[in-house]
């Protein structure tokens, strides 16, 4: 029998320590967590979608000026289109899908913002196991329809004015709101939106059929501004596929040529046709191959 006590005392001291620390057990069913929404997920309809775009661009020059009046370049038809091409990585993401990444960052530990531990006395009530009630989420709702797009491109710019052709390169910040609405039977999404482009020229040339050569577009003493920026305008079809089909139109407000006499306004206009499509994939494809 003493042995016995022994035993059973030996036994209840290893149970108290090896539970010292540890939670109570829950009554009721255990709530599983929930799952975890990551911000890169090429399958997720509203998390980040990295995409490669490459169009075709109308670019033109367009003339705002008074002194021009009585010379080659009052007469409209002598500015003209001129046929370039652009690259972009695009990142795509949902506006509630922001919403919610910065709630999150906000209360994680790390954020200077992050709420303090909780007080243990106010967890009585939720050591039961049994969930509180949560609203559904309205999929209807104005902001799961908005997308945000933003990215870095190499795009063409640039006109013809008489005899005098214009070709420049711009490296490029386009940013977007769109709103996107999904067609019934799962035949793809429309969307259209607007935004703004921060723009710096990198280089180009300014050819003449007149004159022989060329002289660099941004010339210190007579070339163009390299800065530009502007509003934009895009519209397009997103097919079941995730291949992204658009136009946009880049309307510039920059002053290209602030000193210019004659041309004493140039500004940047461009038309583009998009074509769209998720990185991932492309690469993949490519791997395939």
């Amino acid at each position: 029998m003493k042995n016995a006590r022994w035993i059973l005392l030996l036994l209840l001291g290893l149970w108290s320590i090896g539970g010292r620390g540890q939670n109570p057990p829950l009554i009721g069913p255990k709530v599983p967590p929930p799952p975890e929404t990551p911000l890169l997920d090429p399958q997720g309809d509203r998390a980040l979608k990295i995409l490669f775009n490459v169009s075709v661009d109308l670019a033109k020059q367009e003339l705002l000026n008074s002194s021009a009046a009585g010379t080659p370049y009052a007469n409209r038809d002598a500015v003209g289109t001129s046929l370039r091409y652009n690259a972009a990585i695009l990142l795509l993401t949902g506006v509630n899908q922001l919403i919610n990444n910065w709630r999150d960052f906000l209360n994680s530990p790390h954020s200077y913002r992050s709420p303090n531990p909780p007080d243990p006395a106010t967890l009585v009530a939720s050591i039961d196991g049994v969930p509180e009630p949560v609203a559904p989420t309205d999929n209807d709702s104005f902001l799961n329809h908005l997308d945000v797009a933003y990215g870095l491109q190499l795009i063409g710019k640039g006109g013809k004015m008489g005899t005098s052709t214009t070709r420049m390169t711009y490296l490029e910040v386009p940013a977007y709101i769109l709103y996107n609405h999904d067609l019934p039977n799962g035949k793809g999404q429309v969307f259209g939106g607007l935004g703004f482009y921060l723009a710096y020229g990198l280089g180009g040339t300014i050819t003449d059929s007149a004159f022989p050569g060329s002289v660099s577009a941004f010339d210190k003493n007579s070339g163009y501004k390299h800065f530009d920026a502007g509003l934009l305008l895009t519209a397009g079809y997103q097919l079941p596929q995730s291949l992204r089909l658009s136009v946009a139109y880049e309307l510039g407000l920059v002053n290209l040529v602030p000193n210019g006499g004659a041309y004493d306004k140039v500004k940047n206009r461009v038309w583009s046709l998009n074509v769209a499509y998720p990185l991932n994939k492309l690469t993949a494809l490519v791997k395939k191959k």
